[in-house]
């Protein structure tokens, strides 16, 4: 099935949505990232409210950490008291890059079994795009694998990329991983993936541009022209 971007926008007051790419970095160099990362998971944990109505009590929601949150055991210690809190740890899944969860081994030793416990799961983000090898993906506890999105750009036309997707959908698939094509942007690339991969899922602006939690309900109302696609 599809998926929209994950990433949460910024709304300003006339109305105007800004993608995280354009304050960031602003936020972290101002040590406000955490501050920014905790009101966006409770605006996340609220849009249940709105979403759960429409589809239902099985519907999770994806929030992206940085790598130097993932790796810092006091604000994931904060990050999962307050999800556990609210009782949906389960419906949340966070997206760490794969170096976050390679690179540094507090994160398996205490990270991982913090979130393990909560019961919130772990998607590796924009996989592809560091250092590990395709084997690292059996030492990860992770529930999904999203394919950076440098591999899904013209795949159709990109012998070499394909045979790197198939690749990591076989690897992704053995070890039990849901995988996830980002960055679709065209019905050629949309329909190469439906053809000729065994991905389970596909994002990216092809389908939709990032929306808040309202807008999604007037996208998949009864009188929209919403596009989604089963792949696998």
């Amino acid at each position: 099935m599809a998926r929209s971007s994950a990433s949460r926008p910024w709304r300003e007051a006339d109305g105007t949505l800004r993608s995280p790419a354009e304050f960031i970095r602003a936020a972290t160099e101002l040590g406000l990232l955490n501050a920014v990362t905790f009101a966006v998971t409770e605006d996340a944990l609220a849009a249940f409210d709105v979403l759960d109505p429409r589809f239902g009590p099985d519907t999770s929601i994806s929030l992206n950490i940085a790598g130097v949150q993932a790796n810092d055991p006091t604000f994931m210690s904060e990050l999962v008291a307050r999800v556990a809190g609210t009782g949906r740890a389960s419906r949340l899944i966070l997206e760490l890059t794969e170096d976050a969860m390679v690179q540094a081994p507090q994160f398996h030793a205490l990270i991982q079994p913090m979130l393990s416990a909560a019961g919130i799961r772990v998607v590796i983000d924009d996989f592809g795009t560091g250092y590990s090898s395709l084997s690292v993906l059996a030492e990860l506890a992770a529930d999904e694998l999203k394919i950076d999105c440098s591999f899904i750009t013209n795949v159709q036309n990109n012998p070499v990329n394909q045979r790197i997707l198939r690749a990591i959908e076989k690897l992704a698939h053995a070890i039990g991983l849901q995988t996830v094509a980002e960055g679709v942007e065209t019905t050629e690339e949309l329909a190469y993936l439906q053809a000729e991969s065994s991905v389970d899922i596909v994002q990216g602006y092809y389908f939709s541009a990032p929306m808040v939690a309202e807008e999604i309900l007037e996208w998949t109302g009864p009188d929209s022209k919403r596009r989604v696609y089963r792949i696998g």
